[in-house]
């Protein structure tokens, strides 16, 4: 179906008469999703349907039922499967108190598409790139502590007007910023390191209120390949990769949300390996060549990297990011015991990068072993990010003549509604970012590159695949020489974030983390008992409060970007609400205290914006007089040397370029 050139038709939301009668008033309203219906408009286009609100998840529930009459692009639908999917749907998305019969909603979804039909008013146009995409977009769905996004392509970026990176400013609120050695940045020694494509492409993600995923400092494998810095002497190259470190690293301090400092440092079976694990060159035999770091500084190179980085960028996150140890496995191993071992030698590492490249298409990934996985890492406090993401739906050398089935797009669709699951569940998980997040852009479309697909299953070879090669292995088609539009994979990626389950969250101000965890206050009743107050404040999060409901907060969308928070600690007054005070004529105000009060949807003081701060935090903006309404922690006074020291109270003040009105959203586990 080519959505460029087809008749639109726009259904307006229903009419409130018909939302009492139907029973659907207990709904929330999500997103839209056009269809298509086998119907001819003017001209003899066919015609598109925009479905509003819920309609949208349960469609997509329903491309999995069915082979008829109403389908979007890739999938069949019947009306009995939207009818099944509608069924299947109303635990997730009747918030009412009434329960309707299995019949009422076989009905319900009856008289919706009737109505869908018989409202329909003609707008024609044409669509283009992202017009055609349905509902909201991907980072309007996230959850705001996590990441999702791709990355922005070379290192010196020749225009910010590309096709995929207008695609990326509206869907993504993250992106992958390249910063090899060998590619841009230092290929002649004689020069001066050029930080100019870094700084550019973090200065366009800042602009656009996207986060930045920064790869890589040190890649052993890349800089193997740079004929200078192989030829260095080996007592010059601790100075060199620490003048390449603190220099790119320094560039961007304080907005780059994410370097990975070392990249693939993990060795595979049949490789090099010293007795950690640590991969020491590439090949074997007469064609072994070392790596570079490792053979003038051994392992320290790694330790250093990160210490090095740490000093001139005191405020990223600083993680190794690794190939092929999704699952557990033996290089997962290695990787899971190294990782033990720089933290308890008191190496700044925060987190791991999980690459996952799945280009294999005879099997999906085993999924329970990528999720206990994750879960020993989280155990051992690492932060998780997905840096790479993408699944290969064939493999063809002859893409114009055999494009992915619709067999092999459902099964690519599965994975990555799966993965993105995976990291939806796990708190510790931050971002789902995929490498090229186009076809026509991918390093795996038309490839000029030999690649090996290890495969880790006892019995099993190894596959080559040669040069020449297509994989179709991005959620969206085009980006190059066509638009860009959305495959399966994309509605399972969107239909995934709409059915998340609503997590809680603590929040904390980004001036003294630790100390800085909003909470509820309680007070003792006659019996000695404590109950909920209406007064917030800013409490230490350790062993004795990490069970402390009043330190969760559940965030209740509203909008995009709009939510109101709602404290975990419950009674009647459960809404963080901007308080307001009378004026000398008897006028209400806006304040500047905050309270809890119970809900009231007509209240905009119950209203938060979020404005995204580029490093993972955001703003809150009270919707109450915005402009003077940001959630601020307030300082307990000033030390000896004249600082101002945080305190426990929490206000709103107008917006400042102040770490304490920065606030960070951690997902609790359940």
């Amino acid at each position: 179906m080519n959505l460029r050139s087809i008749s639109r038709f726009r259904v307006p939301h229903l009419p409130s008469s018909f939302v009492r009668t139907s029973g659907l008033s207990g709904f929330r309203i999500s997103l839209g999703l056009r269809a298509e219906l086998g119907l001819r408009g003017e001209q003899g286009l066919p015609v598109a349907l925009e479905l509003p609100g819920t309609l949208r998840s349960l469609a997509v529930r329903a491309l999995r039922m069915g082979d008829s009459k109403v389908r979007v692009p890739g999938r069949g639908v019947s009306e009995a499967g939207i009818a099944e999917a509608v069924k299947r749907s109303r635990a997730v998305h009747h918030s009412g108190p009434s329960q309707l019969s299995d019949l009422s909603w076989v009905r319900i979804a009856a008289v919706l598409m009737l109505a869908l039909l018989t409202s329909l008013s003609p707008v024609f146009a044409q669509f283009d790139g992202q017009d055609s995409f349905p509902g909201d977009r991907l980072k309007d769905l996230a959850p705001p502590d996590f990441a999702i996004g791709g990355v922005m392509g070379g290192y010196d970026t020749p225009s910010f007007d590309l096709p995929t990176l207008e695609f990326a400013k509206a869907e993504f609120n993250a992106v992958t910023a390249k910063a090899f050695m060998p590619f841009g940045p230092w290929d002649d020694p004689n020069q001066p390191i050029d930080t100019s494509g870094l700084t550019r492409n973090v200065s366009w993600a800042a602009s656009n209120g996207v986060r930045v995923h920064a790869h890589v400092l040190v890649y052993p494998t890349e800089n193997v390949r740079l004929p200078w810095f192989a030829g260095l002497p080996n007592e010059d190259v601790e100075a060199t990769l620490a003048q390449y470190v603190s220099t790119m690293a320094t560039s961007t301090a304080g907005n780059v949300w994410v370097w990975d400092v070392v990249n693939e440092i993990i060795g595979d079976n049949g490789d090099a390996m010293d007795a950690d694990g640590l991969r020491i060159g590439l090949g074997s035999g007469d064609g072994f060549v070392p790596y570079k770091e490792y053979a003038a500084m051994g392992p320290d190179y790694i330790s250093k990297a990160f210490q090095w980085a740490k000093a001139a960028d005191p405020n990223a996150i600083l993680i190794v990011n690794e190939y092929s140890v999704e699952t557990i496995n033996d290089k997962s191993d290695r990787l899971f015991a190294y990782c033990k071992k720089l933290r308890d030698a008191g190496v700044p590492i925060d987190g791991v990068g999980f690459q996952n490249h799945w280009l294999d298409v005879r099997y999906e990934p085993d999924y329970p072993s990528i999720r206990a996985n994750f879960q020993r890492f989280a155990d051992e406090g690492f932060q998780i990010f997905i840096t790479e993401a993408d699944i290969a739906s064939t493999i063809t050398s002859n893409p114009d003549q055999e494009p992915p089935t619709t067999a092999q797009l459902q099964q690519q669709a599965s994975v990555f509604r799966e993965l993105l699951q995976i990291a939806l569940d796990q708190p510790a998980c931050k971002s789902f970012l995929m490498w090229d997040f186009t076809d026509e852009t991918s390093w795996l479309q038309d490839t000029d590159f030999t690649l090996t697909l290890a495969d880790r299953r006892p019995g099993f070879q190894d596959t080559i695949i040669p040069p020449g090669t297509s994989m179709f292995a991005t959620p969206m088609s085009g980006g190059l020489n066509n638009p860009i539009e959305p495959k399966l994979a994309y509605l399972e990626m969107q239909a995934a974030l709409v059915d998340k389950t609503p997590d809680l969250y603590r929040l904390s101000s980004g001036w003294d983390n630790a100390t800085s965890y909003l909470a509820r206050f309680g007070s003792p009743d006659e019996n000695g008992n404590f109950i909920p107050a209406d007064e917030v404040y800013l409490e230490r999060l350790d062993d004795t409060s990490a069970d402390w409901s009043s330190l969760m907060w559940q965030l209740e969308k509203v909008d995009t970007g709009v939510y109101r928070l709602r404290n975990a600690w419950s009674d009647d007054s459960d809404y963080l609400t901007r308080q307001g005070f009378e004026s000398d004529g008897g006028q209400l105000l806006p304040g500047f205290v905050l309270g809890m009060q119970g809900l009231d949807e007509s209240w905009s003081s119950q209203l938060w914006y979020f404005d995204p701060n580029g490093d993972g935090g955001f703003r809150l903006l009270n919707g109450w007089s915005p402009g003077d309404g940001v959630l601020t922690r307030e300082a307990a006074g000033q030390n000896a040397s004249g600082d101002y020291v945080p305190g426990p109270e929490v206000r709103v003040y107008p917006a400042a370029d102040w770490s304490s009105q920065v606030w960070y959203f951690r997902r609790v586990a359940p």
